[in-house]
């Protein structure tokens, strides 16, 4: 969909030879727990998805036509999956809903430039009537929609060069994007320094609260997101869903990502008991209480899940106290991410509660793509409420603390 270097994961350049090795989108939103589709045009788009990597995605559509025709194709697709996926992501190239190839219109072409104009025109009428379906159908709390550039518009110099093919044109940064719009997403805002194609995926899994593929070389823009960056995702309502802190979640997605020893979380809780008008008293924990289990890292417990491309180890190399500390990530290779996490209860009538831990930042990568992050997760694995993100090289212990006392119960 777009190029294999931004993490997309797609065959348009190499004709779906894998050259990068590369974790896409869909990767990241599978391991999750996300179904996701795409919808795009007729040239480019899922047609170099579906044909060479077709297991990235769970559904996928092409369409082609005038404006008035596009948008109803793609209002009668997500009708008709809208309980399959989690989310859709609605990719259109700013010829494409007319079924011109990006060649025939090109802005750099002056034979072209009425057509290309046209096809612009045309677009920005097909965005208001498919955004408009969006709000009044409610999917517009889970559906991304891109209007991107053709490529002509984009020199691929900088993108040949950094990854050593030079100026031949084999790469293209191509399909720079025109409109983002999306959950989490603000509405009006404008970005007049170049954004290239890699920072597409980035922003895209930023705006719903996901890490970026290790691949992407892109970089977030801030100011086109809600206060905070990520917003919070909306957990279902249970009456036994149960949050749970996650002792640290340290992505280490670049081929200079290092190690990362984190030991000691605490979640500790003030009780107070709540009177009642029966005589059995409302159980509490004991006030100071560790509700961390092996939260020194000294025994090998099953407590601990560890997960992602390079799980975590217990090391005895860099410890806090005690005699282990748990590394996250690795000191070389493009190994991507570790992540450590405890389902933990905090009972009902906690007065207040808290995460406190201990962490060793280290990274010798110039780029905002090796972080270290601690999340509240939910019992199924959403994030509900992220408590920070770093890209830091401190080298040395810093406490970190968070209240968590909103999630007694």
């Amino acid at each position: 969909m777009w190029g294999q270097p931004d993490g997309l994961d797609t065959n348009i350049w190499y004709g779906g030879t894998e050259q990068f090795g590369q974790q896409s989108i869909f990767d990241v939103a599978k391991s999750y727990g996300m179904n996701t589709a795409v919808i795009g045009g007729s040239d480019y788009p899922t047609g170099h998805i579906t044909d060479g990597n077709v297991d990235q995605i769970t559904l996928g559509k092409n369409i082609n036509g005038v404006p008035t025709q596009w948008v109803t194709e793609v209002e009668n697709f997500i009708t008709a999956h809208a309980s399959n996926p989690n989310g859709f992501l609605i990719y259109m190239p700013i010829t494409e809903a007319e079924g011109r190839s990006v060649e025939s219109t090109s802005p750099d072409d002056a034979s072209s430039q009425g057509l290309y104009q046209q096809a612009s025109s045309w677009d920005d009428q097909a965005f208001g009537l498919l955004q408009t379906w969006l709000q009044q159908n409610n999917y517009a709390g889970n559906t991304a929609v891109s209007i991107t550039s053709d490529e002509a518009q984009n020199d691929h110099t900088s993108f040949d060069n950094f990854y050593g093919l030079g100026s031949t044109g084999q790469g293209t940064t191509r399909h720079v994007p025109f409109v983002l719009s999306g959950p989490g997403i603000v509405s009006g805002q404008t970005y007049g320094t170049t954004m290239g194609i890699d920072d597409m995926s980035t922003n895209y899994m930023y705006s719903i609260g996901l890490p970026a593929p290790v691949d992407s070389r892109g970089h977030v823009i801030a100011n086109f997101f809600t206060s905070g960056g990520i917003p919070t995702p909306t957990p279902t309502a249970t009456n036994t869903a149960t949050p749970s802190p996650t002792a640290t979640n340290t992505p280490s997605p670049t081929a200079t990502a290092t190690n990362t020893p984190t030991p000691s979380p605490t979640v500790t809780s003030t009780a107070t008991a709540t009177p009642t008008s029966t005589s059995t008293s409302t159980p509490t924990a004991p006030p100071g209480s560790n509700l961390v289990q092996n939260s020194s890292f000294e025994a090998s417990s099953s407590a601990w899940v560890n997960g992602g491309a390079a799980p975590p180890r217990r090391s005895t190399t860099q410890a806090h106290s005690g005699s282990y500390s748990l590394k996250l990530g690795y000191s070389s290779a493009q190994q991507g991410d570790s992540t450590a996490y405890q389902l933990v209860s905090i009972p009902s009538g906690t007065k207040t509660a808290s995460l406190t831990f201990f962490y060793s930042p280290a990274s010798n990568d110039s780029s905002t793509y090796a972080w270290q992050e601690a999340d509240v997760v939910n019992s199924g694995g959403t994030i509900i409420k992220q408590l920070f993100r770093n890209s830091t090289n401190d080298q040395t212990w810093i406490q970190m603390s968070f209240d968590l006392s909103s999630y007694a119960g």
